[in-house]
């Protein structure tokens, strides 16, 4: 499980992922004199779904928790909203000229919440609980050496430029307090993020809410403007919209669509941000239809992706036709989107020897947009494919996902973390040798492309091959893109610099660093 917090990491717009970084005196938030300023106090409150569990210790921390972490921690660098790599924790980076080493120049004088100081002895022991004895958070670390006490050095086994994406996404790669860790343990950090960040932890209560209280030693001067923060995890999405209309809270996060579409229509302002490729997928291993191009093509061009997103999806879901999104430059203009057509797709199934149609189960996680399933049930239908849906908790779905155990001959949903650095998402998920979803098939020639991608060192190089890596897929219908699923915040009129979905990524927060709620 060596890339398991791939699916809780972050990501972005493709930027040259192992370009050096000369100096720089900015830091992740606009630099300002400690003085008391009108954006300065008050209490944020924001109504959220999924209840905290695991939040504290970096490399424990995926799903849910993802959303609770970020006021707590720093890494050493971070990922801005223009997309390009920002100064955190370190000052500066520099490549060496193999591209087999990244050294570090740490920023001086920041302390962990517990009062102990950051430093490259701090760096190493983070840094050496993801790659040691074994590789099990970040590949292609080779080791980490403190050159002094403010200086690093990362040395790589290969040259990757995934290397400096994963140090500036991963929430594995916060920096938490060496001295709590040891004296206290994994267990109790869990709950006990000590971190270096804005915020420290002032109570929790288990399932119910959260209060982040402003760390008055934060090393970026100013900063940050809260007081606090409060996290109230409410599941009934009618008891958030109430909430939230009666004006006591000023932001719903991760609002289900029909929440967030009401409150759209009434003026509020949202955030919306792809935060899932939601895609068929299919044992074409076990299954004589599936096994043949045609008749994946023939399912995609079955269903109407816009009339669905349009329709149930009130505009708020996205349909796809790559397995990249269509802003991103990896995307290939060349490739002609597989819309709507049941005569081609009725066409495409007599030619594969199914001018019939055929039936198969799908197995779809119980949470998912239900309204979205059933549509495309009902298009499939239309040209004689029967799909019979089965709906499955979240941890029969993960043994599908992570497991690969899925009844044979089946379908089912294959939901993708969206990465604006594609690289990332191929090379998770399209590999032959991938640990998600092993019952599919992957086009041949995937994991060259992948490699040479990886070893790219020019950015018009990589976005080239990673045009050719989306075009294989496609031809190969290893998937069938339906649509992307939404993150949506809502916010009130006071809410200022929210910090969330930083370069239109929906898992790229850093809500509470530079936010002010306007009196």
């Amino acid at each position: 499980m060596k890339r398991w917090f791939i699916a809780c990491v972050v990501a972005l717009s493709m930027v040259f992922l192992l370009s050096p970084c000369t100096p720089q005196a900015a830091s992740p938030a606009a630099k300002q004199d400690a003085v008391k300023s009108s954006k300065d106090g008050g209490v944020m409150t924001i109504l959220i779904t999924r209840p905290a569990t695991r939040f504290g210790y970096p490399p424990a921390i995926a799903g849910p928790d993802r959303d609770y972490a970020p006021p707590f921690f720093n890494r050493l660098l971070y990922i801005g909203d223009d997309g390009k790599y920002k100064p955190e924790l370190a000052l500066s980076w520099n490549v060496s000229a193999d591209g087999k080493a990244i050294t570090f120049k740490l920023r001086q004088g920041v302390k962990f919440h517990d009062g102990t100081d950051f430093n490259a002895a701090a760096v190493k022991f983070n840094f050496d609980k993801l790659i040691a004895p074994n590789p099990i958070i970040i590949d292609g670390i080779a080791s980490v050496d403190i050159v002094d006490s403010y200086t690093v050095r990362v040395s790589l086994t290969n040259y990757n430029n995934l290397i400096l994406y994963q140090i500036a996404s991963s929430y594995a790669c916060y920096m938490y307090s060496p001295t709590a860790l040891q004296k206290n343990g994994p267990d109790w950090a869990n709950t006990h993020p000590v971190g270096t960040g804005p915020f420290m932890l002032k109570e929790f209560q288990p399932t119910t809410s959260m209060t982040y209280a402003k760390n008055p030693n934060y090393w970026d001067k100013g900063l940050p403007h809260l007081d606090q923060i409060r996290i109230a995890s409410i599941q009934n999405p009618m008891t958030q919209l109430v909430t939230f209309k009666a004006g006591q809270a000023n932001a719903i996060y991760d609002a289900v669509p029909t929440t967030a579409a009401q409150l759209r229509d009434a003026g509020f302002k949202l955030l919306n941000a792809p935060g899932a490729l939601y895609t068929l997928s299919f044992d074409a291993k076990n299954s004589e239809a599936f096994g043949k191009v045609k008749v994946r093509q023939a399912i995609e061009y079955a269903v109407d992706k816009e009339a669905i997103c349009n329709g149930p999806g009130l505009g708020l879901y996205k349909p796809i036709y790559q397995i990249v999104t269509s802003n991103s430059p990896d995307y290939n203009k060349s490739l002609t989107p597989r819309k709507y057509n049941p005569e081609m797709a009725k066409k495409l199934l007599a030619e594969a020897g199914y001018p019939n149609g055929f039936s198969f189960r799908g197995f779809f996680q119980d949470n998912t947009w239900k309204d979205g399933v059933v549509a495309v049930q009902s298009y499939l239908a239309k040209v004689g494919i029967k799909m019979e849906i089965i709906y499955i908790n979240s941890a029969a779905y993960s043994a599908i996902r992570a497991l690969g155990k899925i009844e044979k001959g089946a379908a089912a949903q294959a939901t993708m973390n969206v990465f604006s650095n594609n690289l990332f998402l191929m090379d998770f998920y399209f590999r032959s040798d991938s640990a998600i979803f092993q019952y599919m098939t992957r086009p041949a020639g995937s994991d060259k492309l992948i490699d040479q991608a990886k070893l790219a060192k020019d950015q018009a190089s990589a976005t080239k091959i990673n045009q050719q890596i989306a075009k294989l897929v496609y031809d190969d219908a290893t998937v069938v893109p339906l649509w992307l699923n939404p993150r949506i915040v809502v916010l009130d009129k006071t809410v200022q610099d929210p910090g969330w979905f930083l370069n239109d990524d929906s898992n790229n927060n850093m809500f509470g660093f530079e936010t002010w709620l306007k009196k």
